[in-house]
C-alpha cells in the first residue's frame, strides 16, 4: 500500500507540474488520515517497514511500537524544506514526506492518529 501510495503521489506531482507555469511558486499537497484502528495499524506496519529498511534500530522501533508507543517519520528530499510531526497521547503513527524545494508540511496527532502526509514543492 505504502509503495502504491508513493506512486501515485508522484503521478500527481508530476500530473500538476505540467499544468503549473514555469516561473509559478508553489506547493501541493495531499494527506491519507486513518478512519479505523486497521487502517491506523497499516500505516503503522509501512512505516516500520519504511524505519528498517532505512537503517532504523529493529528492536528499539518494535518495542516502541508494541508498548503503545509513537512511530514517526519525517523524510526529505530536496531543499528549503520546513517540517514538524507533533505527536501527544500514545499510539500515533505519522510520516511527513516532502519532495523538491520549499515546501511546508506539518502533522499534528493527539493519541491513536495515523496520518501520512505527501508534498511537493516547486
Amino acid at each position: 500500500m505504502f509503495k502504491k501510495a508513493l506512486i501515485a503521489a508522484t503521478l500527481v506531482a508530476a500530473t500538476a507540474a505540467t499544468t503549473v507555469p514555469a516561473a509559478a511558486q508553489g506547493q501541493i499537497s495531499f494527506g491519507i488520515s486513518a478512519q479505523t484502528q486497521e487502517e491506523r495499524d497499516l500505516i503503522a506496519l509501512g512505516l516500520i517497514g519504511y524505519q528498517l529498511a532505512n537503517g532504523g534500530d529493529a528492536v528499539e522501533i518494535l518495542t516502541n511500537v508494541a508498548n503503545g508507543g509513537s512511530i514517526g517519520v519525517v523524510h526529505q528530499e530536496g531543499n528549503g524544506h520546513n517540517g514538524a510531526l507533533v505527536q501527544g497521547g500514545g499510539g500515533n503513527a505519522g510520516g511527513l514526506f516532502q519532495f523538491g524545494n520549499n515546501t511546508n508540511g506539518a502533522i499534528v496527532q493527539n493519541g491513536g492518529d495515523g496520518d501520512l502526509v505527501f508534498t511537493f514543492g516547486w
